[in-house]
């Protein structure tokens, strides 16, 4: 089952762009990896938020302890010709507001160049991973 979250995004140019982001399951191995070049746009505010809502809604995250989150996330992205973001796959997590603001994280992550297409792919498709942890 797939659940597709839209979301727009702020591309380079002063222009907006829209790319969808939604939760499938799959497995992305054979898929060439996006060059990742650092985390710098995923912010802590985020992750701290992610963590609350997960906990105030009962969710069950994988990493997920009662105060602690050491999250991995395999995710596949696809770009357009122009190299431009279309569409990204994450897998279900059973937190729609979870999913919703990792699903934005990785779409910001992207655009702003922490992730990256490495040309290996003519039809676009690349796998990325996104780790991090919290403790309180």
């Amino acid at each position: 089952m797939r659940v597709i979250l839209p979301m727009l995004v702020l591309a380079a140019a002063p222009i907006l762009a829209a790319a969808t982001v939604e939760t499938a399951s799959g497995d992305w191995s054979r898929l060439p990896k996006l060059a990742h070049r650092g985390s710098d746009h995923l912010q802590p505010r985020t992750i701290v938020a992610i963590q609350s809502v997960a906990k105030e809604e009962n969710c069950r995250l994988p990493g997920q302890s009662r105060d602690n989150l050491d999250m991995h996330i395999s995710f596949a992205a696809q770009f357009s010709p122009s190299g431009g973001l279309d569409r990204v796959l994450m897998p279900r997590l059973n937190c729609p507001r979870v999913e919703g603001a990792l699903g934005g994280v990785l779409v910001e992550m992207i655009n702003a160049g922490d992730y990256r297409p490495t040309g290996k792919n003519s039809e676009g498709w690349y796998r990325g991973d996104l780790d991090f942890e919290y403790q309180e």
